[in-house]
């Protein structure tokens, strides 16, 4: 396992890279987002399965290095290790990023199978609601996600 991490952090190389990804993911999705008012849906789905591929690889990695790897001996060394402060936040980045990945999941698969030559298609005001639902709970899950790596990792 890697130990030693590239961001300058107690965190290693694995969770650094989770981190990077989570730090870009939502300016992917505002992209994604952007392709598709310009009807531009093909491009659109490409970056959205691309993205959504990366975050699974990204949680991957981050949980294997928290279960197998450097991360927990790196995080019991934190300022905020057993605070309210770290408690209450991860809480909330729990609350908001397993809904959010759950619904994004599921909406990929039904904008998959319902995607057509003619678009947009009679699931469109639909999937626009749960894309931009998505859309805020990943930029929710990122910023809390980054709190904490802050939190357990450079203080």
């Amino acid at each position: 396992m890697l130990t030693t991490g590239f961001l300058g952090t107690r965190a290693d190389a694995l969770v650094d890279v989770a981190m990077v990804f989570f730090a870009v993911a939502p300016f992917l999705m505002t992209q994604a987002l952007r392709l598709a008012a310009q009807r531009r849906y093909r491009a659109h789905r490409r970056l959205q399965v691309g993205v959504l591929l990366g975050a699974i690889v990204a949680v991957v990695l981050l949980e294997g290095s928290i279960r197998f790897g450097h991360a927990v001996d790196a995080f019991t060394v934190s300022a905020y290790y057993g605070t309210a402060t770290l408690t209450g936040l991860f809480a909330i980045h729990l609350a908001v990023a397993v809904p959010t990945f759950i619904g994004w999941c599921v909406l990929a698969i039904l904008s998959w199978r319902r995607f057509t030559s003619v678009l947009p298609g009679s699931f469109s005001p639909r999937h626009r609601f749960w894309g931009w639902l998505t859309f805020l709970g990943l930029w929710l899950t990122c910023l809390t996600g980054l709190g904490l790596y802050v939190l357990s990792f450079a203080l």
